[in-house]
């Protein structure tokens, strides 16, 4: 984790980008697919004439899988609402100096200089797992966190990935344990920082107006933009 005096600079940051309303859907929407979820599975049992039963292992899987597509697909209508630009592909560099594009599977977004996404896990302290979309949004993070094989001075703060962390509630389906705003390290190892999101939303204050909306001219979509996923020659750059 960052130093405690370190933590309002990126707190800053995120609310400098993010409008406060983003966090409020999202703390009231993912909480609504959770419990949405655990309905669809319970009640299907008697949807149907001699319906089947689940153990409670395959209920609890079947409940994660159409919560998190629930979860997906409210984390992208909050995004459209607010006019994020929706992100297809990041530079990634391979070789020094020369970035390449690695498209983007997972649903992402930026306001400003902060790329926002979703992931899940099982412990407070748990990343998610890993896999080559998340590792090339984690390689935003490379210039937050200080190593040894860099001098202070080329650490600024620039475009970052911020996760919402999913936690599940261990006992009831229906629940979510709770809502984490984090920051991955480029490797995604460890968090280099975390806030609760209610804690978070306090920190706006009543008298903070919102960062004013991206102008990006988002048409009201017929699909998911991952029908369309794939680097193109401006994906992944910002004017």
């Amino acid at each position: 984790m960052i130093t405690e005096d370190r933590a309002p600079e990126y707190e800053a940051a995120i609310r400098k980008d993010v409008p406060r309303n983003v966090f409020v859907e999202v703390k009231s929407l993912f909480e609504t697919a959770a419990l949405q979820a655990n309905a669809a599975v319970s009640a299907s049992q008697g949807a149907v004439p001699s319906g089947l039963s689940l153990t409670r292992h395959r209920q609890s899987r079947s409940v994660g899988l159409i919560r998190y597509n629930l979860i997906d697909q409210a984390f992208e209508d909050i995004l459209t609402r607010h006019e994020a630009e929706f992100i297809k592909a990041v530079p990634v560099e391979f070789e020094q100096d020369e970035p390449s594009l690695v498209p983007v599977h997972l649903t992402t977004g930026v306001f400003g200089g902060t790329i926002i996404g979703f992931a899940s896990h099982r412990d407070a302290l748990d990343t998610p797992t890993k896999n080559a979309t998340r590792r090339a949004l984690c390689f935003q993070n490379r210039g937050l966190s200080p190593d040894f094989f860099h001098p202070p001075e080329m650490f600024i703060d620039r475009q970052r990935l911020v996760l919402i962390m999913v936690q599940r509630d261990p006992v009831a389906l229906g629940k979510i344990a709770s809502l984490k705003l984090c920051i991955l390290d480029s490797k995604q190892e460890r968090f280099i920082f975390q806030a609760d999101i209610n804690d978070f939303l306090a920190g706006y204050g009543s008298s903070n107006r919102a960062a004013p909306k991206r102008k990006v001219g988002l048409k009201n979509p017929k699909s998911s933009f991952k029908n369309t996923v794939g680097p193109t020659a401006n994906d992944g750059k910002r004017e």
